[in-house]
């Protein structure tokens, strides 16, 4: 093969890849087009068999080593690893978190429907008998209670905000974190929502009955929306775990697992920063009474809306794509 008629029937190909190595030195890949993206790729691979040509049919020639240079340069450039960006790598999770969570439904949804039937069973044993309220929440609880003393004014009064937010956080994150790492069993998310259920459905029932309501709804509201949503939240990622391990679809069982949990653990974690807020406001904005309740109430109710809002996004551009596309229809 001559020389002169090798350079001369590759050379444009040659060239167009040098052009698009200087674009990405000037402006970047992101400034590619899908297509030349694709032309990029089709180009590398074109030299690089020119290359593994040239060395066998000209040896040691000019052509070899520029040929090398431009395979290494746009090898670099191929194969390199993306840069690292923090805000596009949040931007992606804060999209996968909705979609994993409506995606495993059942799983909140199982979590939601044993939280609620363990707050109505905890409310029902506490309003029929006081002595189920002692089994549930303690008699030392109980009996603040049955004096109406307002023990929330009691606990903050004799500690500091910063260490009562961490103290508050520490707990709940405990639990949140056992209901994932323990979900597999199935039955430890299934006691943790069952027990904050009956806990909570105790505590307003006998609240109610020795008229500390007024007081206890507006400490209660603004970080119990959210706090109650993360423990959901890590219960389901629990049942995640747990549905993994006994649905594995065509793979095997420990494949299963793997996929469970890696879903569990990207809704579970979404806990830890809710609680980390809901400590925050129940140590500064829960107990004080120098904020009107409605108003404490209302932001609670904002911070759950807004919580929720996101969580189920997914559900509202599925529902408006559904709605947009039966339009024309109709």
């Amino acid at each position: 093969m001559d020389i002169r008629e090798f350079v001369t029937r590759n050379q444009p190909e040659w060239e167009r890849l040098q052009s698009y190595l200087r674009r990405i030195r000037s402006r970047g890949l992101r400034s590619f087009r899908p297509e030349e993206v694709r032309e990029l790729g089709m180009l590398y691979r074109k030299v690089s068999a020119d290359l593994a040509t040239a060395r066998v049919e000209f040896p040691g020639s000019d052509i070899v080593r520029l040929l090398n240079d431009l395979a290494v340069r746009s090898h670099n450039v191929v194969y390199r690893a993306p840069r690292r960006n923090p805000i596009r790598w949040l931007r992606g999770l804060l999209h996968e978190i909705p979609e994993t969570l409506c995606r495993h439904a059942g799983s909140i949804t199982t979590a939601t429907l044993l939280f609620v039937v363990g707050a109505m069973l905890g409310a029902l044993g506490a309003a029929a008998d006081e002595n189920i309220a002692v089994m549930i929440i303690g008699a030392a609880w109980v009996e603040k209670i049955q004096a109406g003393e307002y023990w929330i004014e009691e606990f903050f009064s004799v500690t500091p905000a910063s260490l009562g937010t961490a103290s508050l956080i520490t707990n709940n994150v405990g639990v949140a974190i056992a209901a994932y790492t323990l979900g597999i069993t199935g039955l430890f998310p299934t006691y943790v929502m069952f027990l904050n259920g009956a806990l909570l459905g105790s505590v307003l029932t006998l609240s109610g009955q020795y008229h500390l309501l007024d007081r206890l709804t507006p400490f209660l509201f603004p970080h119990g929306v959210i706090e109650i949503s993360a423990i959901l939240l890590a219960g389901a990622g629990g049942f995640m775990v747990f549905d993994g391990w006994v649905h594995p679809g065509d793979g095997t069982r420990m494949q299963g697992l793997a996929r469970g949990a890696r879903a569990g653990l990207l809704v579970a974690f979404t806990a830890l920063p809710v609680l980390l807020v809901a400590g925050v406001v129940e140590a500064n904005i829960s107990p004080n009474e120098a904020i009107d309740g409605r108003v404490r109430i209302g932001f609670g109710i904002l911070l759950g809306v807004m919580l929720w809002g996101w969580l189920l996004s997914p559900l509202f551009r599925r529902r408006r794509r559904s709605e947009a596309t039966a339009a024309p229809a109709a």
